[in-house]
């Protein structure tokens, strides 16, 4: 059973918050621990006495008192100092913990003793002390975390790890926690993530809690954070900060640029957008044409013969980055994109379906630089309807596969930012997905066996069980007038087939256990 030493800075927070703090420790179940409580020059006279009241009532309470206001990353690495245990939680000074949390986290570290970095779920309690806010966490996601401070509390870390880091950094204020956490995620041996509320945050006036903006300084430390994170990790991109707050992290691609092959099956189909009869196929090339940036890419257009619509034959430009590949068999998608891959030439391919038009002129750059991650076999975009609501942020498997976010407005970044970072998912929506072609080709292609509905589904858990990634990113963005090309009734013997392969990951999500 380990030594808990937990952390807190002081500095003048309201008496009857702190006061709630020091009963959510004095009530833990798991009794080895050690508070370590390092008042910051507090103002207030009554802080010292509480603090002072209380270190001799509890033994396990070390208290210390600044002699002038040094600021949090200062009193926070003056805790540390002191600190004995052999690992470090991280509880701010009006926010409180679960009577059960040190118990939970006690039971975790048992089960494997080369874990290094514990964090838990949280949520708010509002200004009377009541729960809302409640932030389901994903397993870890160092996609994420470049984007944001999601693991933030509670935060259980191995003291020989934060030690060979360095502590806390001056110059991070107000992000020195995920500063520190950064560094510690390099290194960790292994890092798990505990599906429980153990923390609770108190929002009050001021507190980042309460307003994201509350401390602006805070997002410049973060942005800087990164970056040094990026350099530590030898990870080239480009970093900023989004209006909403989040972190974007562009990788910076290969030089020179791979050749990126689009496969676009279709039927030739004709069908109203924003009340204009449209060929989708040549809405869609036009629109790859006409707006992107990127130069090194093919289209490869697998078009139905046997099942061809009025339009057919279609109109394509006289360009020679064009090609069309004439497939005379029934109606299967995932064979045209199998044949469509076959017939390009691409390091990178992207299925795209023939209802899309691009709307971000970088999308490519975007989609090819998230690629660059480690591990990262599959990446899509946020897809738009034609009103411009999300059609799919990527997808979840909870309570059964869906996609994420579907119908909801795209000006919103979501519950904690699920539409604001790129992150990890369970899967992308064929509609638009990069994938490395030689990872396309290890895991054998789409499997004909659904010709039209679960096949990107199936192909991404087929990803994942070969042990890569598939990351969604609103980066790049891009309209997906679903379902304009074929009925999308589900037939019964698809949906057999699927739960017969992949029942084991219905109700199971590691990425988007929060509610869109």
């Amino acid at each position: 059973m380990p030594l808990f030493s937990v952390i807190t800075p002081v500095y003048n927070p309201p008496i009857d918050a702190f006061e709630s703090c020091i009963a959510s420790m004095l009530t833990q179940t798991y009794a080895d621990w050690e508070w370590c409580l390092v008042d910051d020059a507090s103002p207030n006279p009554q802080v010292r006495e509480i603090m002072e009241r209380l270190a001799r009532k509890d033994k396990r309470v070390r208290i210390m008192f600044r002699p002038k206001n040094g600021g949090i990353v200062a009193a926070s690495q003056d805790a540390l100092d002191f600190a004995t245990g052999e690992f470090i939680a991280f509880l701010d000074n009006d926010d409180t913990l679960h009577p059960n949390s040190l118990n939970l986290v006690s039971a975790t570290l048992d089960k494997d003793p080369t874990i290094d970095y514990v964090y838990s779920d949280e949520n708010k309690l509002d200004e009377n002390g009541r729960p809302y806010d409640l932030f389901r966490k994903p397993a870890f996601d160092p996609v994420r975390l470049l984007g944001q401070n999601y693991c933030s509390h509670f935060s259980v870390i191995r003291s020989t790890l934060i030690d060979d880091v360095g502590g806390f950094r001056t110059g991070y204020e107000g992000s020195q926690d995920y500063d520190l956490i950064l560094r510690v995620t390099e290194r960790a041996r292994t890092i798990v993530h505990i599906p429980e509320v153990l923390y609770h945050w108190r929002a009050i006036p001021g507190s980042a809690a309460n307003q994201l903006d509350a401390k602006p300084y805070a997002l410049v430390s973060a942005e800087r954070a990164v970056k040094d994170h990026l350099r530590r990790v030898n990870i080239d991109a480009t970093v900023s900060v989004s209006d909403a707050g989040f972190i974007q992290v562009r990788p910076t691609m290969s030089s020179p640029p791979p050749k990126v092959s689009i496969i676009i099956p279709t039927r030739g189909d004709g069908q109203r957008i924003w009340g204009v009869h449209t060929c989708l196929v040549e809405n869609a090339v036009s629109s790859i044409l006409n707006k992107s940036t990127y130069l090194n890419y093919e289209i490869v257009v697998v078009l139905d013969v046997k099942e061809s619509k009025p339009l057919y034959p279609v109109s394509l430009p006289d360009d020679p980055r064009i090609s069309v590949v004439h497939y005379d068999s029934p109606f299967n998608f995932s064979d045209k994109c199998n044949i469509g891959v076959k017939n390009s030439t691409g390091e990178i391919v992207i299925l795209l379906n023939d209802d899309t038009e691009v709307i971000d002129s970088d999308w490519i750059e975007t989609l090819v630089s998230m690629l660059q991650f480690p591990d990262v076999a599959m990446v899509g975009p946020m897809l738009l309807l034609e009103d411009s609501r999300i059609q799919s942020a990527g997808h979840t498997n909870i309570p059964s596969p869906h996609n994420i976010g579907s119908g909801l407005s795209s000006n919103q970044t979501g519950k904690f930012g699920m539409f604001g970072v790129t992150r990890r998912v369970s899967g992308v929506t064929a509609a638009c997905a990069a994938i490395h072609r030689s990872i396309y080709e290890e895991l054998g292609g789409f499997s004909i066996d659904y010709p039209a509905c679960f096949n990107d589904l199936d192909f991404g858990n087929k990803i994942l069980e070969a042990g890569y990634h598939i990351v969604w990113t609103p980066l790049a963005r891009m309209y997906h007038f679903e379902s304009l090309t074929r009925d999308p009734t589900v037939a019964p013997h698809e949906m057999a087939m699927l739960e017969k392969r992949w029942k084991r990951y219905f109700g199971r999500e590691d990425y988007s256990r929060q509610p869109a």
